[in-house]
């Protein structure tokens, strides 16, 4: 067990070291205004989508803009042409869009803007142009690591045998109240808190894994969520409309690797445990 909480910790150290590097990159002052000018655009989109206005992100992603291109601005973009159609090009948008915005003319805004950056050398790590990916992987390693880590560390032969104990108590005692044969249920019942504490040994069981992980995983988790903080990781083909969440279009760090996290955990754990 030792061994493991090793591994655990170590991997853990890793990831987060890999974490706090890019994040440490990201931090120059016009990196963080580009990265928070495709964060503006981006939800510009989001409002589009929900059926709101978009006038107030693009209105502040065009001082984001200025605030970007300015220092280049004053010198003529040093007399470069292409850079100069780019920024007319970009002005333009921001001026029609402000009249009609729709999601086709704004990804297209999105597109000049990276054009310009890249044109001025300004540039995000590649883990937020990937993050779909990136994330993808992060939620399929830690599901994999903490499978391996529950595999270990649970007495899956015990569980095994209290799950089929409480499955077969389960289907006696309905049998049972079905006929309503009170006889079997009174005995049945007497037997019960036995197969409560069998069912107390079996989350006992399933928290063990919990004790090796739960620390470095909130350390990992914290720092990921401080760098895709507000960014949009995938974007819905569709609108899906939720009760009491309101309207679906986009998925950030948290729900993209929710759901990649607990997609591939069930199939880990059907490859590695078959439980």
């Amino acid at each position: 067990m030792r061994r493991v909480l090793v591994c655990s910790l170590i991997a853990a150290f890793l990831l987060a070291s890999f974490a706090m590097t890019v994040g440490a990159e990201e931090a120059e002052d016009e990196h963080e205004t580009y990265k928070g000018l495709l964060q503006t655009v981006d939800s510009s989109i989001i409002s589009l989508r929900q059926g709101g206005s978009a006038s107030g992100s693009l209105s502040q992603a065009r001082t984001l803009y200025n605030s970007l291109v300015g220092p280049y601005e004053n010198d003529n973009f040093g007399g470069s042409p292409k850079l100069i159609e780019i920024d007319n090009r970009i002005t333009q948008a921001f001026n029609s869009l402000q009249q009609s915005a729709t999601e086709e003319n704004i990804r297209v805004l999105r597109s000049d803007i990276s054009l310009m950056a890249s044109e001025l050398g300004i540039g995000l790590s590649s883990i937020y142009e990937y993050a779909l990916f990136v994330v993808l992987g992060i939620g399929i390693f830690v599901s994999l690591l903490i499978t391996l880590v529950t595999r270990r560390v649970v007495n899956w032969e015990r569980m095994r045998e209290i799950k089929a104990e409480v499955s077969a108590f389960q289907k006696e005692l309905r049998e049972a109240q079905r006929k309503q044969d009170m006889k079997s249920v009174h005995n049945l019942q007497q037997d019960q808190k036995r197969i409560m504490a069998l069912q107390g040994q079996m989350m006992k069981e399933n928290f063990k894994p919990t004790l090796f992980y739960i620390v470095p995983y909130f350390i990992f988790w914290f720092i990921l969520m401080g760098i895709y903080g507000g960014w949009v990781v995938a974007w819905l083909p569709f609108r899906l409309d939720l009760p009491f969440f309101g309207t679906w279009v986009s998925c950030g760090f948290l729900s993209w690797y929710l759901l990649t996290y607990f997609g591939s955990s069930q199939i880990w754990r059907k490859l590695l445990i078959r439980d």
